[in-house]
């Protein structure tokens, strides 16, 4: 994630503590799951954004290897869009996670294939009901290109993770405050042999209209789906 703002995009990281931004997480159950690091003590300042807004995110193909060719020729990383928020603290044993959006592809291509490809932003709508507060934005794209195997001995094989977060001040002009039933924790969401991250029948046999996205479900989902979701960053300029 490049990092984002109010119906804006911003191309600087929020959360620059990465552990190393151009490779996965393997194991699902690592600590760096929550951000690529379980640090939370850095507070940058947050981005105001409010509940009739829109959250434009785009993923930079200069540090982001979700986007870019994994042999600098068009071998993409395959996979599915997700993004989490939870309750901003000081400590990543804390956060309470909640998905507030979710998309695999279309019959011809996976989410991630289309930003790699279409250079395009993800576009999240924010969530109306939510209680003002402030937030820790999680994106994540799940690489499904080696997920026919587990990882073991630094073979690589199993889903690759790339989590990337920003912290919004998030206002509810509506004055409502309703808040996630269902909360999960990050490492602990996911296990390495759930199906949707095991793919025993191979990527290539796997398509992502019939793909079942792992995770809680969605909190508070708009009634008709997505409407969608993919603009070309020029839109911005």
């Amino acid at each position: 994630m490049g990092s984002f703002r109010n119906n804006a995009v911003i191309k600087t990281s929020l959360y620059p503590r990465y552990t190393d931004p151009t490779y996965p997480v393997l194991d699902v159950n690592s600590p760096d799951m929550v951000c690529r690091t379980p640090d939370m003590s850095y507070q940058p300042t947050p981005f105001q954004i409010y509940s009739d807004d829109t959250l434009f995110l785009q993923f930079d193909m200069d540090t982001n290897p979700a986007i870019i060719s994994d042999d600098k020729k068009g071998q993409h990383i395959w996979g599915p869009c997700i993004v989490y928020m939870a309750e901003a603290s000081a400590t990543s044993s804390a956060l309470k996670w909640f998905k507030v959006f979710e998309y695999a592809g279309d019959k011809d291509r996976w989410c991630s294939e289309s930003i790699a490809l279409d250079g395009t932003v993800l576009q999240v709508p924010m969530k109306k009901n939510l209680k003002t507060g402030y937030y820790i934005v999680r994106t994540e794209i799940i690489g499904l290109n080696m997920a026919d195997g587990l990882s073991s001995n630094g073979n690589n094989m199993g889903a690759q993770f790339y989590p990337s977060c920003g912290l919004i001040a998030f206002t509810n002009v509506h004055n409502r405050t309703k808040v996630p039933e269902t909360t999960v924790y990050i490492p602990g969401v996911y296990k390495a042999t759930d199906p949707s991250l095991l793919l025993k029948a191979g990527i290539f046999n796997t398509k992502a209209v019939s793909y079942t996205i792992p995770g809680p479900a969605e909190f508070d989902p708009p009634k008709r789906g997505h409407p969608y979701i993919l603009l070309r960053p020029e839109t911005f300029n």
